[in-house]
């Protein structure tokens, strides 16, 4: 490292999560002079003054221009004066410098994951950075996830290379995050597979992750660079992304130094960004500045109480319940001591019990699995043997019971005589000591369990999905992350005086969270105190999601190893309000429940071979070996599945990873022998038979010699009999995609334009790519936009969002036509009818396929009675399974779900689960009487055939004595949500049946499922053997909106308003001032009324509907309203959003919160549910003057906008908007003639502001879904955060998001022949005149300018996007980008709520055309939660920003004076009616 001739040096620090790196550029050359990595230890700013030291003894005299970045930079920046450049930009800087052969960058960090493509400039004649990708709400595939698993597998992180070098057989693991990862490699490892293959496994999840999750439709080209801490240190990564993508040896750059490449990018990128020498320094002149800093401002996520009061608090409740636990009872005294062994195999431990024949607890034994549960069990069993033979006296085991993650292989290891699922043995452990208890919480390493009990029968099981960060393993290891024994956890939360903060996040993010609470000045102590507080938000956020705890019951009881830590026992009485009991063994209870269970099973039939207990005694177990076989490929059936073989000393053996029956087959001998049980009707498996069942058929012309392909996808698996009998009636080959497998969804990953849509959508591409591999001639799939009312007394023509768009997602970004050279088909269609249905498809075929009208009908008629037929017969199927159901006296499930549900892929053979039970299984279509359910008695709008499907087979479920109901939802359906709950209502307060909702995504969950699955049975059959079965009466649905608002109610309430924005609420209100309703604008939420939201609504509701929830209920507790004066407005519309329900979710969380006296008054003019009777909120002439307002508001937030970044005089801006605002709801009042003279006054206002706009910001669009676009709280003040980061801002117009709407329903009407009212002609006209008469007025300041129309915004998307495509903000997100990139604007920003699917398929589903059209623009989108990091959605902002090179804009005409001179005597503009 050489000394440079220039004095002026290049210094580049790399703050990041755990290590501070420092390198001194030449800024010629590039050579590295100097270069330092040091870990920090949460000490960031003292190891940064330590570097300098080191670097000012080696360049004592020199000056340097000085970079900072990472996710702890901001504030070292700001103290040194230097310049923060964000960690991707820095990056790419590096990479452009220094490999410029590169076309893609791969870097994956400690909780964050990178893509960044490139592409070379031959105009510029260099390398130009094209787009950039970083994970944001999930942290799957990054460093932080490599060490989760290495931890659960127990080996040290820098082993897991070598281990994954050695695997062979590669399991489908989920890569999403580390916590569903554990989901799927539990069960792996308890059934005894290979972790060199686990190890394997998981590196290939990463890689699938990141290529699925982060390329988001764009290809990553070689050659590819890889970079971070998980590529350089495991190589065998590095192969699998190789092998995964198809690279060659030379296609792969494995970088110099990758530790230090980030620090070295921001010196580099100094000069680019920055450009200039004035803001040089000498280190001398940095440590002095550092060293004068004041300490950092606590951005503390907030500080709760501590645990206790006072000592005596504290030392009263350790008392009780340290007198709640027992130790086991003393056998010493005895000769024989004969009794039951009881085992439970858990997710990360295992734990037996003794119990005597008197059911007295003798011996426990609790450790960790380490990954070895037969091993651990052994060893326990022999020490327990050991024990007694030293004592002389003889253990004589009566009965073996097994439970837990291992149940099945332990049994069949140790020959168990009875095994039941864990719930069930957990409910019975309890019931042992608690006979009255209500409801039992277990929380185990990975799992919850929360069980109702209603005189000792378990009448409802929930448990946690997927996601373990309410869990014990989520303790431990933070615990370990903070050198913490796990036993000292709780004393250490009780010491802390100040606990962290920390909500619910997922594990890996709470990491970040943790590491900015400890630069925050937090300490292990408090850090501790708030992850237990984490723990019991989780559980009552994700598993048992109800807000009013008397729903518990009169007694609580806790169990399971994470009870045994006391601070989240105390945690758990603080949330409640309420004391709960400690089970005497908190670890042991699932074991003593198994005890339990087969001392009674022994005592009610004896055992099995009519002598003893099976188990192989004591002796077998120290001989007991056994060899495992991995990567067996079974060969009974076309899956092939990869099993691992168990074989035991006596000869038996344990298979697991088989899918199905047949894989647990060993030998084909056997498969002869086994005796095939009698088949159990499956109409799953039917009604998938039926699907794709070639149906006679009459050509209605010659052969075409043309092959049509089908894939089997979304709405074909509802309509797939109608379409190859029509397109084989028309003369074509019709060709199917072959069955969904892992491998054919994998080979389309790389199209996937978001990675939290929902399963079925992503399977779309491999099935598409599937179909041009066949060879077909043209793919066909339609866009279906509306489909016909089938409960004739509901209005429900809306279709699930993917279903409606995800054909425009499947051209934007997979192609066929330029990449696979076939037609793809996708013709619009809207069918508000069944003669809608025919008129369109018969025009199709006539245009598309040359077919002349009497062929086109013909073909139709005969795909229509082959539908019929098909539906018919799943219907008669029905009813003869629930007749003989009813006849042998035992119990069918109805598997409900959307009709895409039944590929056995998405669903993961759920309907076998039953079957092999013997265990009838129906679909919701076959049930009887599906149509006639009267859905007026459910609180939810129906809007969609599939949602009212479900509730009608609740319904129908309800009144038949024999049905049971399970419910399957996509992970990432945010309206299946809203359906689950009401199912849950429906059918809870109709029968007294819970049913069991189960969550399903592309992990391979089979093992947690199979849990779910039995704990169910076992649960129904509980039930059903007590006779607990309420009488199936339909009629005692209670009214679903008992109180009303009535006209009476407008002078004696006052009408709460949540927020759109401030604005939008301040003019609501005063309008419906207007209508005689008394309004009262809420304030705009924020972390406080999420909070709130967050705890009275399901987990997967939308964050604004969280959030109007929150700022509602808060409001009402805040007691400002007395309960019989007030009640609540809420915006509601007939749409395929979510917001169409959300009524039914404020009146549930309502309810749930004490207000059950409150009533709603909704937006919706039609009132369909009668929840104000007679009133609506706004008459035909407030709607109008709403218009008036609104449009008002549109261009006065434009001017703003364009002000606002440039003001001279700061707030000035914002306090002169109030105003006006408040100006204009004033006139309101009074009439249009005030409202337009307010705003003629406002413009005037506008006009005298102060701003300078001689030097232009970039301009960033933000846009997105309404709600978290508009509102603050939602989105972290995201349009101040850019404005205070140097950009001036654009956003939608309000207007513009009703305007779609009217110009889409135009189009359905004169395009579609939809039999439609015609008001929106006259809605749009209206609104176009108001729009021209305000501007006239707008114009007169110099940077008003004639707005763009929503139709000249749709031709410029025409090509790419349908306008009756109307789902979430339809095609108008796609025009705005369009336009303003036209403009020159480069930075775009989709904001979406997590799971909102419309925004999925019209916002990111557009992306990849769009970049293509404007090669320079960077498009982000940002999904939002309640949970969403601050840091990580700043972290993504900052690389938005910094990529944004400043725009050249010439100055328009009439901007003039660009600059206006403060006056010295301002005074703030007069406004007459304020």
């Amino acid at each position: 490292m050489a000394q440079t001739g220039s004095n002026l040096l290049r210094l580049g620090v790399d703050v990041g999560s755990t290590t501070v790196k420092t390198v001194v550029l030449d800024p010629a050359t590039h050579d590295v002079l100097f270069t330092r990595y040091q870990r920090h230890n949460a000490h960031q700013a003292d190891t940064v003054r330590q570097l300098l030291e080191e670097a000012a003894g080696r360049f004592p005299d020199a000056r340097f221009r000085v970079g900072v970045c990472g996710s702890g930079g901001r504030p070292i920046a700001t103290v040194l004066g230097a310049h923060y450049v964000q960690e991707v930009v820095a990056n790419a800087a590096a990479i452009r410098a220094l490999y410029p052969q590169v076309r893609t960058a791969v870097e994956l960090g400690g909780q964050d994951a990178k893509v960044i493509f490139f592409h070379y400039d031959e105009a510029a004649g260099k390398l130009q950075t094209s787009d950039m990708r970083m994970n944001g709400s999930c942290a799957g595939g990054t460093g932080a996830f490599i060490d989760e698993i290495a931890a659960l597998l127990s080996v040290p992180a820098d082993e897991f290379e070598q281990l994954a070098a050695q695997g062979k057989t590669v399991y489908s693991i989920s890569g999403r995050c580390g916590v569903f990862a554990k989901t799927d490699i539990q069960p792996l490892l308890i059934q005894g597979a290979e972790r060199a293959d686990i190890a394997l496994s998981t590196f290939h999840a990463i890689a699938k992750q990141t290529i699925g999750g982060l390329s988001q439709g764009l290809e990553l080209t070689a050659p590819i660079i890889f970079e971070g801490g998980p590529l350089t240190f495991n190589p065998t990564l590095v192969k699998v992304f190789a092998q995964r993508l198809g690279l060659r040896e030379e296609e792969i750059v494995r970088p110099e130094h990758p530790e230090t490449i980030v620090a070295r990018g921001t010196a580099i990128a100094l000069d680019e960004l920055f450009p200039g020498e004035k803001d040089s320094m000498t280190l001398s002149q940095a440590l002095e500045r550092l060293a004068a800093a004041p300490a950092p401002p606590q951005e503390s996520a907030g500080t709760g109480k501590p645990y206790f009061a006072s000592a005596e608090e504290r030392d009263a409740f350790l008392r009780r319940h340290q007198s709640q636990l027992r130790s086991p009872v003393d056998a010493t005294d005895r000769k024989v001591l004969r009794g039951y062994l009881g085992i439970d195999s858990g997710s990360t431990t295992s734990k037996f019990v003794f119990m005597d024949e008197q059911e007295q607890v003798t011996d426990t034994f609790y450790a960790n699995n380490q990954g070895e549960p037969l091993r651990v069990v052994r060893q326990g069993l022999l020490a327990l043997a050991e024990k007694y033979r030293k004592l002389g006296i003889r253990l004589e085991v009566l009965g073996l019971g097994t439970t837990g993650y291992g149940e099945q292989m332990l049994s069949q290891a140790f020959h168990a005589d009875y095994h039941t699922v864990e719930t069930v043995a957990h409910a019975r452990g309890c019931r042992r000591f608690f006979p009255n208890a209500t409801f039992l919480l277990d929380i185990g390493g990975q799992d919850m369990k929360a069980i109702w009990l209603k005189d000792g029968v378990v009448t409802n099981i929930m448990l946690n999905e997927a996601c373990s960060s309410g869990c014990g393993s989520f303790l431990e290891n933070f615990a370990s992350t903070l050198g913490m024994p796990v036993d000292q956890v709780a004393d250490a939360a009780f010491r802390s005086q100040a606990p962290a903060e920390l909500g619910s996040r997922c594990t890996v993010f709470m990491n970040s969270t943790i590491i900015n609470e400890q630069r925050n000045g937090k300490q292990p102590d408090d850090l501790m105190a708030g992850l237990c507080r984490s723990i019991i938000e989780n559980v009552f956020t994700k598993v048992v999601r109800i807000a009013n705890v008397s729903e518990l019951g009169d007694t609580v009881v806790v169990q399971g190893g994470t009870f045994r830590n006391f601070a989240v026992l105390r945690a758990l009485e603080e949330y409640l309000g309420r004391e709960v009991t400690l089970a005497p063994y908190p670890g042991e209870m699932g074991a003593l429940g198994a005890a339990l269970a087969v001392k009674q099973e022994v005592e009610a039939h004896g055992y099995a071979n009519g002598r003893c207990s099976a188990f192989i005694g004591f002796e077998a177990v120290e001989q007991f070996q056994y060899v495992r076989e991995s990567g067996v490929v079974c060969p009974h059936c076309a899956n092939h599945c990869s099993r691992t073989i168990l074989r035991f000393p006596d000869g038996g053996c344990y298979v697991t990873g088989n899918r199905c029956d047949r894989g647990a087959v060993v030998t084909e001998d056997a498969a002869a022998e086994a005796v095939k049980p009698a088949p159990v009707p499956d109409l799953f498996h039917l009604r998938q038979e039926l699907l794709f069942k070639k149906y006679p058929v009459s050509p209605v012309r010659e052969n075409q010699k043309q092959t049509v392909g089908l894939p089997r996808v979304l709405e074909f698996w509802d309509s797939m009999p109608f379409w190859s009998t029509f397109f084989r009636a028309l003369g074509y080959e019709v060709r199917y995609s072959h069955p969904s497998s892992r491998k054919q969804y994998e080979s389309g990953l790389q199209y996937v334009a978001s990675d939290t849509i929902c399963f079925p959508a992503k399977l779309v591409h491999g099935h598409v790519l599937d179909l041009a591999k066949q060879g077909v001639d043209r793919i066909f799939l339609p866009y279906i936009l509306h489909m016909p009312t089938e409960n004739q007394r509901e209005k429900s023509p809306y279709v699930c969002p993917v279903i409606m768009g995800y054909s425009m997602v499947v051209r934007n970004f997979q192609d066929p036509e330029e990449h696979f050279s076939v037609a793809f088909e996708t013709p619009v269609f809207h069918w508000f009818t069944q003669q809608d249905r025919k008129r369109q498809i018969c025009q199709y075929a006539m245009e598309h396929c040359g077919a002349t009208k009497g062929q086109a009908e013909e073909a139709y008629r005969q795909g229509a009675a082959v539908i019929e037929a098909f539906r018919r017969r799943l219907v008669e199927e029905g009813k003869q399974v629930i007749a003989q159901t009813n006849k042998d006296g035992g119990f069918a499930v109805v598997l409900a779900g959307r009709p895409y549900h039944t590929d056995p892929l998405i669903n993961h053979d759920l309907s076998r689960m039953f079957t092999r039970r013997g265990i009838p299984v129906l679909t919701v279509d076959s049930l009887p009487g599906l149509s006639e359910a009267d859905l007026h008695q459910s609180r939810v709008e129906i809007t969609n055939d599939f949602h009212a499907r479900m509730l009608s087979g609740a319904m129908v479920t309800a009144q038949q004595p024999a049905l049971e109901y399970v419910q399957i939802v996509s992970f990432g359906c945010g309206h299946d949500a809203i359906l689950s709950d009401e199912i849950i209502r429906l059918l809870g307060e109709g029968s007294g049946k819970p049913p069991l909702i189960l969550k399903v995504d592309e992990s391979e969950a089979a093992g947690s499922l199979g849990i779910r699955v039995q704990s169910f049975i076992e649960t129904v059959e509980l039930r059903r053997a007590a006779q607990t079965e309420k009488a199936a009466q339909p009629d005692r649905l209670p009214e679903p909106y008992p109180v009303k608002y009535r006209k009476a109610d407008r002078k004696l309430r006052t009408v709460l308003v949540p927020n759109i924005s401030a604005p939008v609420s301040t003019l609501l209100s005063a309008l419906l001032d207007r209508e005689g309703i008394r309004a009262q604008a809420l304030p705009v939420g924020g972390p406080e009324q999420i909070r709130v939201g967050k705890k009275y609504t399901h987990n997967d509701i939308c964050f604004p509907c969280q959030m109007v929830v929150g700022e509602l209920i808060d409001a009402l507790q805040k007691g400002h309203y007395p309960e019989g004066s007030v009640a609540v407005g809420m915006a509601k519309l007939s749409c395929d959003c979510r917001m169409a329900n959300y009524t039914p979710i404020l009146r549930k969380a309502l309810d749930s919160a004490g207000f059950a006296d409150v009533p709603i008054l909704t937006t919706d003019p039609g009132d369909t549910k009668g929840i104000h009777p007679g009133v609506s909120m706004l008459g035909a002439r407030s709607v109008l003057l709403a218009a008036w307002a609104f449009s008002m508001l549109d261009i006065l937030e434009d001017l703003c906008r364009k002000i606002r970044p440039y003001e001279t005089v700061a707030g000035e801006t914002n306090r002169v908007f109030q105003s006006c605002i408040e100006d204009i709801a004033a006139g309101s009042k009074e009439g249009l003639r005030k409202m337009i003279a307010a705003f003629r006054r406002s413009i005037n206002a506008f006009r005298e502001l102060h701003w300078d706009r001689s030097v232009r910001k970039p301009r960033v669009l933000v846009t997105g879904e309404l709600l978290v676009t508009y509102h603050p709280g939602t989105n972290f003040h995201v349009e101040e955060y850019l404005e205070r980061n140097g950009m001036e801002t654009v956003l939608p117009r309000i207007t513009y998001q009703f305007r779609k709407d009217f110009q889409a329903a135009i189009s359905e009407i004169r395009d579609f022949g939809a039999h439609l009212a015609p008001y929106p002609f006259a809605l749009d006209s209206a609104v176009e005149g108001i729009q021209r008469y305000l501007e006239r007025i707008a114009q007169a300041h110099p940077l008003y300018h004639k707005a763009a129309r929503p139709q000249e915004l749709y031709d410029t998307v025409r090509t790419i996007i349908p306008k009756t495509l109307t789902c979430g903000e339809g095609w108008l997100m796609a025009g705005e980008i369009a336009h303003y990139a036209a403009q020159g604007v480069r930075s775009f920003i989709i904001l979406q709520p997590f799971g909102c699917l419309p925004n999925h398929v019209c916002g990111r589903g557009v992306t990849k055309l769009l970049k293509e059209w404007f090669p320079g623009v960077q498009i982000l989108p940002l999904d939002l939660d309640p949970d969403t990091s601050y840091a990580n959605v700043e972290n993504r902002l900052q690389m938005l920003i910094m990529n944004q090179t400043a725009e050249t804009m010439p100055a328009q005409s009439g901007e003039e004076p660009a600059y206006r001179k403060p006056r010295g005597s301002y005074q703030h503009p007069a406004l007459s009616s304020t």
